[in-house]
């Protein structure tokens, strides 16, 4: 599997060659209220993350062909991620959103029939080679009070098959 994104910052990124051993994905919309509702756990578990686990990350991925309302079917990926861009620096603002995010390039695509069907979705990939070992459908946690957030099962369901120590 290769997967290729483009950071906020215009920059390429491989996901093969990030010098991390494990990586986590959350797949977001805009347009997806679950998605919205999950940010305060995925802040949490981002800043754990960054804090405390050196040879991982955890990313906030889009589809920049999904997520750009009247986009063209046959739109270039330019014009996919320039509209995209626009639409999520909006949405990190008014959400509060803490995660790097990610604009994935084809073939990495959210719709019916393919890898990734829907947001939320979380993967959880081990590196050199870049491998699925793990998928979380649907949000992580959708509580907002810290407190719940850390005793959640599925957070820490999520903390221990990323190898992360869960209470």
């Amino acid at each position: 599997m290769e997967w290729k994104a483009v950071g906020i910052d215009g920059k390429n990124i491989k996901l093969s060659e990030l010098p991390v051993d494990l990586i986590a994905i959350n797949v977001y919309s805009p347009d997806c209220v679950p998605c919205w509702k999950e940010i305060p756990t995925l802040n949490y578990l981002n800043k754990e993350i960054r804090e405390k686990y050196k040879n991982q990350v955890l990313y906030l991925a889009v589809d920049p062909y999904q997520m750009v309302p009247d986009l063209a079917s046959d739109a270039s990926w330019g014009e996919a991620f320039g509209k995209a861009k626009v639409r999520m620096e909006k949405e990190a603002k008014d959400r509060n959103i803490e995660l790097t995010l990610l604009f994935m390039m084809p073939p990495f695509s959210v719709n019916e029939g393919n890898f990734i069907t829907g947001t939320p979705e979380t993967l959880l990939l081990e590196n050199r080679p870049l491998r699925l070992y793990y998928n979380f459908i649907g949000s992580l946690s959708e509580e907002t009070d810290l407190d719940k957030i850390i005793k959640d099962p599925k957070v820490n369901f999520f903390k221990h098959q990323f190898g992360m120590h869960s209470k």
